[in-house]
Formats: structure tokens, sequence, C-alpha cells
């Protein structure tokens, strides 16, 4: 089996024992599991975890204590240009400090097969960290259930409504047609302000920044919680919003509509502010789920 080796830990998360010991705070509310199964889709940020790490568990947290699917299918954002623009990572395992996760080869080749516009390539994903800090928080929660669970990653290098509908409708078609139970999870991060991101959408004191960054990303998110797609990738061109995964959320919107999702909740929100207390550059963070 080909193994995908961690690019990213020691720095985005710890690559040691310190890593449970992390998770664990994070999940220190963690309630029982659930066998309700209706979460259909997630959205949870993908910077280092001192940042966003607890933002991120608590879209883990409800999947936990829904029920945990078969098979998480995982969409994040391109960063580093390699391999195909929608590129599905086919078979073999990824390894994290916490041990591996097996791909599901078989889900991945039906997307693919089923997608006008997906290809099965790794070489996307070697070096990208979108995706491969969502998985640790899955290995958490799939241990404290007893239970094993499967990962399609796909990173998306094009991100319009066109990917989203397509990918939406093969994920879902790709799960009905091989009776899998699946979860979409989004990796996204919000506003990308400042120095360091070399984008100031609009001037605020300092005192006053957080609360206008959360304004401006609150106009893109009551998009995401009433499934609309056009609305959303509108609202991100007019405000040029620095959203770095929309292609995701929308994927994440049109597969849970066609899984009978009625209901999205956004379970926390904070920046990047309130751990570094700088302005030269903040970073939006958001979880939220989609249920039946």
């Amino acid at each position: 089996m080909e193994v995908r080796y961690p690019a990213v830990a020691g720095s985005f998360y710890p690559d040691d024992e310190t890593l449970l010991g992390m998770l664990e705070r994070f999940f220190r509310d963690l309630g029982e599991e659930g066998n309700k199964r209706k979460i259909t889709a997630g959205v949870a940020p993908h910077a280092g975890y001192v940042f966003s790490g607890y933002t991120a568990s608590r879209t883990y947290k409800a999947i936990f204590e829904d029920g945990l699917p078969e098979t998480f299918v995982i969409l994040g954002p391109n960063h580093t240009g390699l391999g195909s623009p929608i590129a599905v990572y086919p078979e073999g395992e990824w390894l994290t400090p916490l041990g591996g996760v097996e791909v599901d080869s078989e889900m991945a080749k039906a997307i693919a097969r089923l997608s006008g516009i997906a290809d099965l390539d790794k070489r996307a994903h070697t070096y990208e960290h979108s995706i491969e800090v969502q998985v640790p928080f899955i290995q958490y929660i799939a241990e404290q259930a007893g239970k094993d669970v499967k990962i399609v990653p796909i990173t998306l290098g094009i991100q319009d409504e066109e990917v989203a509908r397509d990918l939406g409708k093969a994920i879902f078609e790709a799960s009905k047609g091989l009776g899998r139970d699946v979860v979409v999870i989004a990796s996204t991060d919000f506003t990308h302000y400042g120095v360091v991101y070399g984008y100031v959408p609009f001037r605020a004191r300092a005192d006053e920044l957080p609360h206008r960054i959360k304004e401006w990303d609150f106009q893109v998110i009551r998009h995401i919680l009433d499934f609309d797609v056009d609305g959303m990738f509108n609202e991100v061109r007019k405000l040029d919003h620095t959203m770095c995964g929309p292609g995701g959320v929308g994927t994440a919107i049109v597969y849970s509509r066609l899984a009978g999702a009625v209901e999205a909740e956004l379970l926390h929100y904070t920046t990047s502010f309130e751990v570094s207390r700088s302005t030269d550059a903040v970073v939006g963070y958001a979880s939220i789920v989609m249920r039946k």
C-alpha cells in the first residue's frame, strides 16, 4: 500500500506525543457517540492548531455526537499549484503522528469516474496542508468510537459554481451507487487580512479589527447557512473576499442538499487575533455543520 507521509507535522500541528494531548484538550467536552447520522457535511479551518484547532474540533465533536460515517470526503484548496486542478487521491494510506488512515479507493475512483472535471492524482497532495490538518481530528474521534473510517482527499485548484455542482453531484451519486455512508468536510479559512497576506479590504483601529473581520466573514457565512451556493460565490466576488476554500464549501452545500439536508448551524467562530493579539495579519475561522 502506497503511503502519503505528513508534510506539515511539526509546523501546523505537533509531530510527537504532544499532539494527542492537544486533541484531548480540544475534545475535553466530548459527549457520547451518537447514532442519528443526520450530519451530511462540515466546514472546518486548516490553520495551525494553536490558532484554529479548537474551532475545527467543534465540527468533529458534532459529527462524533451525531454518529460517524464510513468515509470522510475531505475537500481543500490547492495552495501549492502542483498536480491536477481537481485532484482526487486514488488509493493508499495517509500517515500522521497518530498512525495511518486508509483511502477509500473505491469511493475515490467512483467520484473521479462520475465527475466531468476531476482526475485521480497524488501529486497535488504531496505538500498540501489543507486536507492533512483535518486527518488527526478524524483519527481521534474514530479512536474514541473504536471504529475504522476511511478518507477521500480532494484538492481544488479551481473553485467556482461549476466545480461545486459537478463534485457535489459526483460525491452524492458515488455514495448512493456504492451504498457508502459519507460526510463531506470542506476545509477553509475565511478572511486573510494584513501585511503578511498582502491584502487589506478595509481600515480599522486595532481594537475594532476583529469585529470588522467577523462582520466581513458573516456576509459570506450567512449564504452558507442558507445553502445558497450562488449567493456565496457572488458575495465572495463582490467583496473580493479572501476565503480560500469556497469551492469545497460549495461542494458540501450541493452534496448536502442532494442528501436531504435542511439546516446548517454555525458552531464556532474566531480569528487568529484571539491568540496572536497581532493586527499585522488576521485570519477568520468558522465551524459549521449541515444536517438532514
